[in-house]
């Protein structure tokens, strides 16, 4: 089932998480949300960081991590083979307890540059790319859409959190969409190129994120305090690209022929990415790779 949505965002979440780079972002049981890492990428590497914020001084990095994670016991039985290399969660000291990952859905049109609904990020189980999910091969028992678990775990565990995006391709780029021939389906408007989580908190709440180092369990809790705010960056990107370097010595990528390593779509059905700036206009600094780097929702369709 696709994530619920609701039409209100909290701008001022006392956390959030942005997604950046070869992440699947799908909803999973009890209304949480479970974030693949794809490891499979050639030149694509995984950095999560936490950061305090307080206005008027410089960020605090609360926690770092490089690199692929290691499975940790997210569930409390010892027996259940674990899944998750990291759980960001969101925890009540006292009752009720209400979790669950919800999308941002606005009913009006968004400003320019502010936070969108999530339906502007590419879903691969939407109709206007695999149209569901999950759909059986034909003769196979092998399904659409499936992740591949040996190239896109340990995954990420988010319980908690209104999904949106926070950030949107540049209208300086032309970007369309093609079949596996290369033919041309469509052009895409803007999409996501980042996606947010916003969490917001109270005086009986905290978010606990839990992860291993160095084969240790680790834990870091996000608690409310006046002034005081937090940015988790989940980052699976390239390292910086320099355009000046010729292209055969610097391949680009598309982003879909890498998502496709482990999802399974038959090749006749994939897509391809083409992306140039648009005639007449300079392209913006792209900061790490001027293509579209974007995390993606698998999302049960529709």
């Amino acid at each position: 089932m696709p994530f619920t949505p609701i039409q209100t965002l909290d701008c001022k979440a006392d956390v959030k998480i942005f997604f950046s780079g070869l992440l699947m972002l799908t909803p999973s049981e009890n209304d949480s949300c479970e974030v693949f890492v794809h490891t499979s990428a050639p030149r694509h590497y995984l950095t999560i960081e936490v950061r305090r914020k307080q206005d008027g001084r410089p960020d605090e990095v609360m926690m770092r991590h490089l690199g692929p994670l290691s499975f940790i016991q997210t569930d409390e039985d010892p027996d259940v083979t674990p899944i998750h290399g990291m759980a960001i969660r969101k925890v009540f000291r006292t009752p009720p307890s209400v979790n669950g990952v919800k999308s941002f859905e606005p009913q009006e049109p968004q400003p320019e540059g502010a936070p969108d609904g999530l339906s502007k990020a590419i879903d691969l189980a939407g109709s206007k790319f695999h149209d569901g999910n999950p759909k059986l091969h034909r003769d196979s028992d092998v399904r659409i859409l499936d992740v591949d678990p040996l190239g896109a775990r340990p995954s990420i565990l988010l319980t908690d959190g209104t999904l949106y995006t926070a950030s949107k391709t540049p209208p300086e780029l032309t970007i369309k969409l093609n079949d596996a021939n290369g033919t041309k389906v469509r052009d895409l408007d803007p999409f996501a190129k980042l996606i947010g989580a916003a969490i917001t908190l109270d005086d009986r709440s905290s978010v606990i994120i839990s992860w291993s180092q160095q084969g240790e369990l680790e834990t870091l809790p996000l608690i409310k305090k006046p002034g005081v705010s937090y940015e988790i960056y989940i980052v699976n990107d390239p390292l910086f690209e320099n355009d000046s370097i010729p292209s055969e010595d610097n391949p680009k990528h598309d982003e879909f022929k890498e998502y496709y390593k482990v999802l399974q779509v038959p090749s006749d059905k994939q897509f391809r990415l083409e992306v140039k700036p648009r005639e007449g206009v300079v392209p913006p600094d792209r900061g790490s790779t001027r293509a579209p780097c974007m995390s993606v929702v698998i999302s049960g369709g529709g």
